[in-house]
């Protein structure tokens, strides 16, 4: 009888320290988690006031410079236009850094909505250009071609699609300081899909981190300005569409290559 309740009272002692080493280990994961959390969070907020304050100072700056009659004075016209120019570049920044946070908030909160319609694919591809070209270093050639016609269109959202341009386009300028960025689309790359790619002659993604710097607040070059979010933004966007946003990994030493596929879906 001793000897039965023993062997039941050990077991139980088994069971009951198993149980508390499993809740131990998640509880410790969950912590490690949460460090990780705070972690990039603690990151993210660094990144973004450093990302918020520089477009801010540049635009009260330069806007001080010309609000004020006697400093304006001193200036040439060809100097009152380069000011110009970085004014509208950092207020064009700091409303990218801003809409960011707003998409990935309204993702995270079930908000973020497509608004389905016809879609020029090449339209949709000059406007992005258009809104970009003018961040690019000097050296730096960025172009566009097609294989469509300018009558092609797709059922999509244009403005998310433009806004998958944006960022790639964004993103390449960010890391190329010569050579060229090339906005191609193909119907011949995958069948059955419009293939976008943004290539450049920049430094260049390893193939190890083809993936992690789809994820929320990830960067390869933390130098670079940015929030981590655009790329991540694109992957949802593609999804979302039936398509794929993705790093070509056999693109590999000339630059980097982004690709985003969307169905041929005939508006």
């Amino acid at each position: 009888m001793f000897s039965t309740l023993s062997v039941v009272i050990i077991i139980v002692l088994t069971i009951a320290l198993g149980v508390m080493v499993h809740l131990y280990r998640k509880s410790k994961r969950q912590c490690d988690k949460y460090k990780r959390g705070i972690a990039v969070q603690k990151g993210f907020l660094q990144n973004m006031s450093h990302d918020i304050r520089t477009p801010m100072n540049a635009i009260c700056g330069f806007s001080q410079i010309l609000c004020n009659k006697q400093m304006r004075e001193m200036l040439s016209e060809e100097e009152i236009g380069e000011y110009g120019v970085i004014i509208q570049s950092n207020t064009d920044l700091l409303s990218t850094l801003v809409n960011d946070i707003l998409d990935i908030s309204d993702m995270e909160s079930g908000k973020y909505r497509l608004n389905l319609g016809v879609c020029n694919v090449n339209d949709v591809c000059r406007k992005a250009i258009s809104t970009v070209i003018f961040r690019c270093p000097d050296g730096v050639k960025m172009y566009m071609t097609s294989e469509v016609p300018d009558s092609f269109t797709i059922m999509s959202d244009p403005k998310r699609v433009e806004q998958v341009m944006i960022n790639y386009l964004t993103n390449a300028v960010k890391h190329t300081t010569e050579g060229e960025i090339h906005l191609h689309v193909s119907l011949m790359e995958s069948a059955g899909m419009v293939t976008f790619s943004v290539t450049d002659t920049g430094e260049g993604v390893p193939a190890d981190r083809a993936e992690v710097i789809f994820q929320r607040f990830e960067k390869f070059n933390t130098i670079n300005g940015g929030t981590g979010l655009g790329l991540a933004i694109c992957r949802t966007i593609a999804t979302q569409l039936g398509g794929e946003a993705k790093l070509d990994t056999t693109h590999q030493g000339r630059g980097a290559r982004f690709v985003f596929t969307h169905p041929v879906t005939v508006a």
